[in-house]
């Protein structure tokens, strides 16, 4: 059946797109309209090869009988009946009866869609290629903003955001046979997030200061920017009864920082900053960043760079010390091969001494180096569970882990890079001077 309902799916796609013809596609039946008789042969020809069942043709005379379809001229329409599917299934031929599904409540938790290549999991429903039974558990626990936004124009975000919400945010849906759900998943999740929907379908946030954007029902996302907006929105229906808080929090970021007019590309490129800000405030249990909020983020950012300079310093001292040993070894060496082979062995022993000094000297700030490092790491943990408990791990982590990291990985190699030479010029002085 699958090449030949492909065909089929096909046939029937480009006489809509067209315009020639009009579907209708209900849960066990479907009808192609205003079809001419060789349009009509060629589909009843095609719904007999994809054994679909209960196949009529019939104009507004009546039925006609196969054999005279191609005979007739225009108006004929032609009615099917679907294969038997598996219960609780529904099944999608058409681009326009994906449409049409899509723009009524989900009749069932899994959809098969002519033409789809691979399973999309949204919360609520699987869309996925015919004749695929993999099983599926549809998580009904996802918010609805019904309560909190306020709708005065004529379309609102609707309540089952769940079928809009992939299970999986960062899942790839760029098929082409997924696009009707695509543009329609951006547009319902751009409306959720807005306090109100004014006459004029524009998305009000109302800040201060306010910023107002025009989304369409068409909005066709890049792959970035819609997986973008499934983190946002999945972050922001998460939990039913955090669903106005977290709006209101996320709505002022928003207004805060975006453009006052815009169009749906410039709210999206807002939203991954909008949910930073909105996270720390939510995290930190108030409506807003407050001075307290703001007072504790300058003091974590202090802190950090306070570290990382004092890293640095010691970085310093460390190549300035190793610089001035290996010097001061290559010095000696050349002194001591300058002097006769018969001069006083003392020489040799006072530069190995001499050698010996610097090497410690270097090795002692190289401690003291470490010494510091793992006094930090223990203040730092201190500070995670006592003072900033409110931030989320992904948040500490690129305020704190990483700039740490990054400055600890130039500290070691500095410090493997100093012994080494340290070492070498040593050795060097050792052989040389000592012979």
């Amino acid at each position: 059946m699958g090449p030949s309902q492909s065909k089929l799916a096909e046939a029937i796609n480009k006489l809509v797109a067209a315009g020639r013809v009009t579907v209708t596609e209900a849960a066990t039946s479907i009808a192609v309209y205003q079809l001419n008789g060789t349009e009509a042969d060629s589909i009843y020809d095609l719904f007999e090869q994809a054994k679909w069942i209960n196949l009529v043709c019939r104009d507004a005379g009546g039925e006609i009988d196969r054999h005279q379809i191609v005979e007739n001229g225009e108006g004929l329409q032609i009615t099917a009946g679907r294969p038997t599917v598996p219960k609780g299934v529904e099944t999608i031929l058409t681009v326009s009866g994906f449409e049409s599904a899509l723009d009524r409540e989900p009749g069932a938790s899994v959809v098969w869609v002519e033409g789809l290549k691979a399973a999309i999991d949204t919360k609520l429903v699987r869309y996925s290629p015919w004749w695929s039974g993999d099983p599926f558990t549809p998580d009904e626990s996802t918010a609805s903003v019904a309560k909190v936004t306020r709708v005065l124009g004529r379309k609102g975000p609707g309540t089952h955001l769940g079928r809009w919400l992939l299970k999986s945010p960062a899942a790839v849906v760029q098929d082409e046979a997924i696009k009707p759900w695509r543009v329609r998943a951006a547009s319902r999740l751009l409306r959720s997030m807005a306090q109100e929907i004014e006459l004029d379908d524009r998305l009000l946030f109302k800040g201060p200061p306010s910023a107002r954007f025009t989304v369409t029902n068409q909005e066709d996302l890049t792959p970035a920017s819609f997986a973008a907006l499934q983190s946002v929105a999945s972050w922001l229906l998460e939990n039913e009864r955090e669903v106005e808080n977290r709006q209101g929090l996320l709505a002022a970021e928003i207004a805060r920082t975006a453009v006052r007019d815009g169009n749906a590309g410039d709210l999206v490129s807002v939203l991954p900053t909008a949910l930073e800000g909105a996270r720390i405030a939510y995290n930190f249990g108030v409506t807003q960043q407050s001075r307290d909020t703001l007072k504790a983020l300058g003091d974590l950012r202090k802190a950090v760079s306070d570290d990382t300079a004092k890293l640095s310093e010691t970085m310093r001292s460390i190549g300035a010390a190793v610089v001035g040993a290996v010097f001061a070894n290559i010095g000696l060496i050349v002194a001591r091969m300058t002097l006769p082979p018969n001069g006083s062995k003392f020489i040799g022993q006072a530069a190995i001494l001499v050698g010996v000094v610097l090497t410690v000297y270097v090795a002692s700030i190289i401690i003291s180096g470490i010494h510091y490092l793992w006094l930090q790491a223990y203040l730092r943990k201190e500070w995670r569970n006592s003072l900033y408990k409110f931030l989320a791990q992904d948040d500490y982590k690129r305020l704190v882990e990483v700039p740490v990291f990054r400055a600890e990985v130039g500290f070691w190699i500095m410090v493997g890079v100093g012994t080494i030479l340290v070492c070498i010029s040593l050795a060097a002085l050792w052989t040389i001077a000592g012979a």
